[in-house]
């Protein structure tokens, strides 16, 4: 398994949490077999599970997107990367890394 991990500093915590929202909404319309600019069917064939983590404090976000192979990563990368926040607030993108998973365990 491999992560796509994207940060984003900057951000307002309601503007996060706005985009956030509209991202869930894009996901079940993608999963009922409609398109949608925040989760096109191009990235849920490709995608297993998608994870938002923010520090409303400072105003930071990570978007961790896991693929079942490492081409999938790059292209879930290639596709999202030409994708932009809808809302300023959710702030700039920093960094975007592709990494494998070695350890996925509960205790």
């Amino acid at each position: 398994m491999y992560v796509r991990i994207a940060r984003f500093e900057g951000g307002t915590a309601d503007d996060i949490v706005a985009e956030a929202e509209e991202i869930r909404r894009g996901i079940a319309a993608s999963g009922r077999g409609e398109n949608d600019q925040y989760f096109p069917k191009e990235l849920t064939e490709r995608v297993g599970r998608l994870e938002v983590v923010v520090d409303r404090g400072q105003g930071s976000i990570a978007v961790l997107v896991y693929c079942d192979s490492e081409a999938d990563a790059r292209e879930v990368d290639r596709l999202m990367g030409g994708m932009s926040p809808q809302r300023e607030g959710w702030g700039k993108r920093v960094s975007s890394d592709i990494y494998e998973v070695v350890l996925d365990e509960v205790p």
